[in-house]
């Protein structure tokens, strides 16, 4: 089993992972890595043969339960919809498929995504995509981490192309990192998502759930309605901001008692 979570954990090639926008300023956006649900499919598939089986079970109404099996053990995660879009149009699929990246996390499967160094880089906010330069600097980021990550095991999986070859700087042939901000932030910590979540049900009750994408989108300026993706400075503006509302509802109250 040990020999297997070493395998499955080791990092996907360079090409099967992309980067999306998280929050947005101005000319310049957070860079999330993320894999295609088929590209952890495959790496099941090559790893654990036909050793592996997954369930789903409704959660709600926009949630999801996924239960991944393999070898026998069976770890499971939850997935859902984080926009109004995505619950009437593709809601169904975008929880499955984030259920069960989820489910493959907990075996190790995609979890150094997660740990990946979260940074600013130029993005244009008409086509909504990060510049050419920007993709360059990501993907060298990317392959020199899987080179890293392969010392002395050798690579496995297709070579790099000519696109995806490390990008140095020329004055000392250290790779490029210079989007990487000193400082840069990372997203907001498990203990304010918790912290948020506790004061957002006790101030708005059943309607926390309705209220919290609402809430995060106004507070990221439309960049994301999903609380995941809140920087530490927008959570905390966030919380302080539910925080006020209770006080003046406590001082309404007491002025009409």
């Amino acid at each position: 089993m040990n020999d297997l979570l070493k395998a499955l954990s080791k990092p996907f090639h360079p090409s099967h992972v992309s980067w999306k926008p998280g929050a947005v300023k101005g000319e310049r956006a957070l860079a999330l890595a993320y894999a295609d649900l088929r590209a952890y499919m495959n790496r099941l598939d090559e790893v654990c043969g036909g050793d592996w089986s997954v369930t789903y079970e409704p959660w709600g109404e926009n949630r999801i339960i996924c239960k991944l099996t393999i070898a026998g053990i069976t770890r499971s995660s939850t997935g859902e919809s984080s926009s109004e879009s995505e619950r009437s149009e593709i809601g169904g699929t975008v929880a499955e498929a984030q259920a069960m990246k989820r489910a493959c996390a907990m075996f190790g499967l995609g979890r150094y995504l997660y740990t990946l160094p979260t940074g600013w880089a130029d993005y244009d906010p008409k086509t909504r995509q990060f510049t050419a330069q920007a993709k360059a600097k990501l993907t060298n980021m990317l392959v020199q981490h899987y080179r890293r990550s392969n010392e002395g095991e050798g690579e496995t999986g297709e070579p790099a192309s000519d696109t995806e070859s490390a990008q140095t700087d020329p004055a000392t042939g250290a790779p490029d990192d210079s989007m990487w901000e000193p400082g840069t932030p990372e997203r907001a910590s498990a203990k304010q998502l918790e912290e948020l979540e506790a004061l957002g049900k006790a101030f708005y009750g059943a309607g926390w759930a309705e209220q919290l994408p609402k809430l995060v989108k106004a507070v990221t300026t439309g960049a994301t309605s999903n609380p995941r993706e809140l920087l530490p400075t927008e959570a905390t503006k966030l919380i302080k901001g539910i925080e006020r509302k209770q006080a003046a509802a406590v001082q309404s109250n007491g002025a009409h008692a």
